[in-house]
């Protein structure tokens, strides 16, 4: 934003010096012949960018002119363009607050100089003061082809967080072109984040995906818009839009999908994505990820699906626990030895926090497979846990009584 606001003002600042030494057509008030001479020479100097020695000529100018004279005024707003030119922003704004406060130059060229200093505060972050002059610029020129200074003045607004003055200068900016620059939908974008208007960043996205359909952040921003809203199923569509068009290519882009999928309850979707995409190391074959992957072909109901990543997830874990998950699903679908083996990997990994339930499936296991003894072991093992010590006997009381 500087860049270009500076690069303005060094045009601008320049075509005031050209105008009031130059132009024909400023017959009243005069310039005296000696500055008109002076000008001529430190413009010379300007061609040849050699702004020292066009500071100096206009120094020396400065001293000689009569003080709150037209001759003072002319030279001071020359000698702020020079000091523009050569990027001391700070020097030529107060340079140029000075020829103004003069009160001596023509109406046209106080509207040109308030303007150049409006943009030269903003250039300096002085942005109070900016506004302190655009502001009544523009009610003096409210022509719809001011498009920048409007954007200058919203600017000024946004950087002072007073995001509901900068609105109305960027719709207006906005309403008035044919085709509104992609920066001025991307700062309306801004101010609708800011004041939490994610209806208005909704149909500001939507404008931008349809004139540059290829640039994945805004697909990404408007997904993230709709969960703002609670528009989860709108959010979901546009995701999968993306990731049809090759824009989620990340391992938490492609979770962020998943998770969604399993959010509006649609599990298959997201285990065959999952699925997919582990199968491409997209996304890390972790055992979180195989979990997720089990988690959502069980919701699928695709029992042997989960029971195969979950597989995959306990034996990358650390500790038991996923091999006791394994032994539940197991138990509930009375695959009575294959529990055993899930359950006796989960006690010797270790770190369980419901050992004592491992102990009663373990032996349940074993009494439904007919091994009496092992499964008495398992229960009295159970026993030693608080939580399972009285289900532990009551299996054993079972197990121990005749028939």
């Amino acid at each position: 934003m500087k860049k270009i606001i500076w690069n303005g003002l060094k045009i601008s600042l320049l075509a005031l010096t050209l105008n009031s030494a130059f132009a024909a057509e400023e017959k009243t008030p005069t310039i005296p012949a000696w500055l008109y001479k002076e000008l001529g020479a430190s413009e010379a100097f300007i061609n040849k960018q050699d702004y020292p020695q066009a500071r100096k000529t206009l120094q020396k100018a400065l001293g000689k002119a009569k003080k709150g004279s037209y001759a003072q005024a002319i030279t001071l707003s020359s000698l702020a363009s020079i000091y523009a030119l050569d990027d001391q922003y700070k020097k030529a704004a107060k340079l140029l607050a000075a020829a103004l406060a003069t009160e001596q130059l023509t109406e046209q060229q106080q509207q040109e100089a308030s303007l150049n200093l409006g943009q030269l505060y903003m250039g300096t972050e002085q942005y109070q003061k900016a506004i302190n002059k655009l502001a009544p610029w523009l009610r003096q020129n409210p022509s719809p082809k001011n498009t920048e200074v409007r954007v200058l003045l919203a600017n000024a607004y946004s950087q002072l967080k007073q995001y509901r003055k900068a609105l109305p200068h960027i719709d207006y900016v906005i309403k008035h072109s044919r085709k509104p620059k992609e920066s001025w939908l991307q700062f309306k974008l801004a101010i609708s984040y800011h004041l939490k208007d994610y209806a208005s960043a909704a149909s500001v996205l939507r404008r931008l995906m349809a004139r540059y359909p290829d640039k994945k952040e805004y697909w990404q921003q408007l997904a993230t818009v709709y969960q703002q809203m609670q528009k989860m199923s709108a959010a979901l569509s546009i995701q999968q839009l993306a990731y049809e068009k090759g824009f989620l290519r990340s391992e938490a882009e492609i979770l962020h999908l998943v998770n969604l999928y399993l959010y509006k309850k649609q599990p298959y979707q997201a285990a065959n994505l999952l699925d997919k995409e582990l199968g491409k190391q997209s996304v890390k074959p972790t055992s979180a990820h195989w979990e997720l992957l089990a988690t959502a072909w069980a919701n699928a109901r695709e029992y042997k699906k989960a029971i195969n990543a979950l597989e995959k997830a306990s034996a990358l874990h650390p500790k038991g626990k996923l091999y006791l998950q394994l032994g539940r699903i197991h138990v509930e679908q009375e695959l009575w030895q294959a529990a055993i083996k899930a359950l006796h990997k989960a006690l010797a990994k270790g770190g369980l926090n419901r050992e004592g339930e491992a102990y009663i499936l373990l032996g349940m296991s074993y009494y439904e497979t007919q091994q009496i003894s092992e499964a008495q072991r398992a229960f009295k093992k159970a026993q030693r846990y608080s939580k399972t010590k009285k289900s532990a006997g009551q299996w054993l009381n079972y197990i121990n009584t005749p028939v």
